[in-house]
């Protein structure tokens, strides 16, 4: 009897579960009917209610019963509060997308702020828009949601977004999957882009593919996409150096920026002299796939170059089957295996500026700059290596033009010490030290003036400058510059080198600009074999264009000559005439003269 009175009492809903003690994440694994889910909602309270009558239109959009969940859903957003509003739209994305009305979705889910999203929530979200993607034939965007989702996932949902992945990415073309490589694509969708891409490829020779595939895998290493690397690929040796048997060098030969790349040229040739591989030198006015195509079918295993930017990101999308030395840096170079850049870049000897400074003992540097874009990514990259080096920025001004040039040196003088992000300020003393990213001209007018602001009788500043204030030694003594230390290329003070020699007796009207270049080629081609060794044990080597070496980034970094100009000459810094280093710095009398009537007109 009471047997039955239980079972009796089960079938009227006399008996039900338990309310449990706090509802389950609302967009965590659905587990219970919706009605049930409505019967904890009923009887919870309203901020559990919320969580309870979402898992049940959850499980009504899964189990494709539309007209419940709309009920549901108008009937919570009468009642939400604006906290809860981003779930609400969330849902209401989801019932768009099983009504195939994607529009209606992409408007929901752009209007939610995604840092309002729990994680949870959050993921949820990248479903929703991998869905919406689908729907416009978006593959390769639903791919990069889902890739967005993949970290926060585990087990078998881990491994089923890992298979929609490669699912969505699987029937592309190769060429669709690089052009993709110039959108903005977080990280790990860049690798499997570059993955699929490769394994997409129609092409027959398998040595290419497989050292493609290695390559992938010594930038990926932790990649999810690695799971569908073949079984049969075997690792590539590490290499300890390269030996290439043909060089292909990519260079703008005809063009604007032909006597350019003639410099560059002769360099590689000069320094290719004596050496069994061979050397084929390719234009860059092409497009860059049918280049690429080109040097593949010549057969090269080595590329140098290009030297344009733009270049160098078309290539780079086109991830070729060989290592790379390319002769500038793009605006956002990949960090891939065999992939390395070497520029001379004004950014790189700024930087080189401030490590030298650092090492000089300065602490208070100042930093006056042409304000052109140029001069303000000189001061960044000053700026950036200092903090690395003190902790705190430097003191950075600009210049605008010369009529302006003495209220500009006035108040880079008078530059306050740079603030934290509470308003503190973060250095003190006194400006012990200049740096100035300008040429050479800017350099002679600007010069001047700092010494007649400060007082002429004062010892100057101990001021450096870069390769763009050089002036060629042995010309008639400007003494304004006495005491300007400046960065350049060894080879271009070194007038006893062989190999100098040689150049100005083949080339005798060559200007500085094109020795620079001449040695920009000879050291690219004269670094290819120590290319693997500097990345992976550090170290330097000397060149013609300064000590190189290489950073995690694969990036030729170098240490630069430094010298000081005395009296139509330079000399190795620290070296100089006892009268520039310890005696009062005075102007040449016509220049104070002529700079004191000149700031008599300004003052009126």
């Amino acid at each position: 009897m009471v047997l039955s009175y239980l079972l009796l009492a089960c079938g009227s809903g006399m008996v039900s579960q338990p309310l449990p003690d706090a509802p389950p994440k609302m967009f965590g694994t659905l587990e219970l009917s919706a009605e049930q889910y409505l019967k904890y909602a009923h009887k919870a309270s309203p901020k559990d209610a919320f969580s309870w009558q979402v898992l049940a239109i959850r499980t009504w959009l899964q189990e494709k019963e539309l007209a419940k969940a709309t009920k549901q859903l108008t009937q919570l957003r009468s009642s939400a509060t604006p906290e809860q509003t981003p779930v609400i739209d969330l849902l209401a994305a989801e019932l768009a997308l099983a009504n195939n009305d994607a529009q209606q979705a992409q408007q929901l889910l752009e209007a939610i702020n995604r840092d309002s999203l729990k994680p949870s929530a959050l993921n949820y979200y990248f479903l929703q828009q991998a869905h919406r993607f689908e729907q416009q034939h978006k593959p390769i965007a639903a791919a990069d949601m889902l890739v967005a989702r993949h970290e926060k996932l585990a087990g078998a949902r881990q491994q089923a977004n890992l298979e929609r992945i490669y699912a969505l990415l699987a029937p592309l073309s190769s060429e669709s999957l690089h052009e993709a490589l110039n959108e903005e694509y977080q990280d790990d969708t860049q690798g499997w882009l570059r993955l699929m891409a490769i394994l997409n490829s129609p092409t027959s020779n398998n040595k290419q593919r497989d050292w493609q595939l290695n390559s992938w895998r010594s930038s990926y290493p932790k990649h999810p996409g690695g799971y569908y690397l073949p079984e049969d690929l075997e690792r590539t040796p590490t290499l300890t150096t390269y030996q290439p048997s043909h060089i292909a060098v990519l260079l703008p030969l005809s063009g604007q920026l032909a006597s350019q790349a003639d410099a560059i040229r002769n360099g590689i040739l000069q320094a290719h002299q004596g050496q069994s591989s061979t050397l084929s030198f390719f234009d860059t006015a092409t497009d860059m796939s049918r280049l690429y195509q080109e040097l593949q079918s010549a057969g090269a295993d080595f590329i140098i170059g290009p030297l344009l930017k733009d270049n160098i990101a078309a290539l780079d999308i086109l991830d070729p089957a060989m290592p790379q030395l390319a002769l500038n840096r793009p605006p956002n170079n990949q960090e891939l295996a065999h992939r390395y850049y070497f520029a001379l870049s004004p950014e790189s000897e700024a930087a080189e500026g401030a490590l030298h400074l650092w090492e000089q003992g300065h602490r208070q540097p100042l930093v006056f700059a042409p304000g052109n874009a140029l001069g303000k990514r000189s001061a960044a990259e000053f700026n950036r290596r200092w903090q690395q080096l003190s902790g705190q920025p430097a003191r950075v001004a600009y210049f605008s033009s010369k009529q302006a040039i003495e209220a500009d040196v006035r108040r880079a003088l008078n530059t306050s010490a740079p603030k934290n992000t509470d308003g503190d300020a973060i250095a003190s003393g006194a400006i012990d030290s200049v740096f100035m990213a300008s040429n050479a001209t800017e350099t002679r007018f600007i010069l001047p003036y700092f010494d007649f602001v400060r007082d002429s009788r004062k010892q100057r500043l101990p001021t450096y400058v870069t390769s763009r204030s050089f002036i060629p030694g042995g010309q008639a003594p400007m003494k304004e510059l006495n005491g300007v230390m400046l960065a350049d290329m060894p080879w271009i003070f070194d007038q006893e080198d062989p190999l100098r020699a040689t150049v100005e007796l083949q080339w005798p009207n060559s200007s500085s600009s094109w020795l620079r270049l001449f040695a920009l080629g000879y050291d690219a081609l004269s670094l290819l074999p120590r290319l693997p060794e500097l990345s992976t044990q550090g170290g330097a080597v000397p060149g013609l264009t300064g000590d190189l070496s290489v950073n995690e980034q694969g990036v030729i970094e170098r240490r630069l000559q430094w010298m000081e100009y005395q009296d139509g000459d330079w000399q190795i810094e620290g070296m100089a005439a006892p009268d520039a280093a310890g005696e009062d710095f005075s102007l040449d009398p016509e220049l104070e003269a002529e700079l004191k009537e000149e700031l008599k007109q300004n003052a009126r």
